[in-house]
């Protein structure tokens, strides 16, 4: 089946990226994105290259595939091979399934579930349904293989009652059930509540995680939070590092309280965050400087250890970002005495 698949989403964008397709002048509409990165850190000088193609044909149906995985170390050769392959190709489509009823999306191939990152990021290849709206509900439903004998699905439903209050829920089945549960409230304008519970059926781990933000000023936010996630919660397709590997969304192990205040201004942020479980302070500033009719950002972070008394992290550095879509940092960590700097070019067409 998962053969049929494939075969099916690639003939059809065959069809669409064809001579034929492109002869027709305003049927397709092409756009993308090229990402690539090179960074020196550590004496380590890599680079990481992404590129995605979309093509809409007509209002409701677009074809795609992404090329990710073009990392390489500068020292030696390409993680693969340098071999450059397609990491997925789907065809989506958007419409009723019969005249006179609701519209959902509809895809087929290299999926893009993205439930949850603690449960359900799911980009194998299958096919998947979502958007499907019925009141204040919304499901969504998919099944997709990971690897010839593994099969991996999985649904959702999202409650919204009232525009305060959003409720998601989702179950994913592969080696063992995992289940997620996310709510937001937002009492008032100045108040927001979050709050996810994430566990692993067969394992009995779990991930706990509630916060609280409070606007007490325009200029100041306050936030507390709590974390109960066990040591060796890891479910199989969740992704941490989901979007910003800088900040990911859970760290095995973490169990207890923070607190933390962001304070912004005009070309100004500063905040800081403490972690009751492990006697840590995180603080970072920001300060937008202009030259001449250049604007950059010198940045100041670091990581203070309250029971020991010790600063454990503590960098420096400039950023940039050209209106040409180029951005560059430099930066230099005084605890380990290294310089680093990275050139990043994101383009989208």
């Amino acid at each position: 089946m998962k053969r049929i698949i494939a075969f099916l989403t690639a003939a059809v964008m065959i069809v669409v990226l064809s001579p034929v397709a492109n002869a027709v002048p305003g049927a397709l509409d092409l756009g993308g994105n090229f990402q690539t990165t090179i960074e020196y850190e550590k004496e380590q000088l890599t680079g990481k290259s992404e590129l995605s193609l979309e093509a809409l044909m007509g209002e409701d149906l677009k074809a795609g595939f992404s090329i990710t995985g073009l990392n390489r170390n500068f020292n030696g050769p390409w993680e693969n091979g340098g071999i450059i392959s397609v990491d997925k190709m789907w065809l989506e489509t958007r419409g009723p399934l019969f005249p006179g009823t609701s519209s959902f999306v509809t895809r087929l191939g290299g999926l893009g579930i993205a439930y949850s990152p603690y449960t359900a990021i799911v980009g194998e290849n299958g096919i998947s349904v979502d958007e499907i709206n019925l009141g204040p509900a919304s499901l969504g439903a998919f099944y997709a293989w990971d690897g010839p004998d593994s099969v991996v699905q999985g649904a959702r439903l999202g409650l919204s009652p009232i525009d305060a209050v959003k409720i998601q829920g989702s179950v994913v089945k592969a080696d063992q059930n995992y289940y997620d549960i996310q709510a937001q409230i937002t009492p008032a304008d100045f108040m927001k509540l979050t709050g996810v519970y994430a566990t692993e059926e067969a394992e009995e781990e779990h991930a706990l995680k509630v916060d609280a933000a409070v606007q007490v000023f325009r200029d100041l936010q306050i936030r507390a939070g709590f974390r109960d996630i066990t040591e060796n919660f890891s479910p199989k397709y969740g992704d941490p590092n989901y979007k910003d590997p800088k900040v990911p969304y859970y760290v095995p192990g973490q169990e207890g309280f923070l607190a933390g205040a962001t304070f912004k201004q005009p070309n100004l942020v500063i905040e800081g965050t403490y972690t009751f479980f492990n006697d840590q302070f995180k603080f970072a500033a920001t300060r937008t400087l202009g030259l001449g009719d250049i604007n950059f950002d010198a940045v100041l972070e670091g990581t203070y250890k309250t029971d020991i008394s010790e600063i454990r992290n503590l960098e420096a550095g400039v950023k940039y970002k050209a209106p040409n879509g180029l951005n560059l940092e430099v930066g230099y960590d005084f605890i380990v005495q290294q310089p680093s700097a990275s050139v990043e070019l994101q383009m989208a067409f």
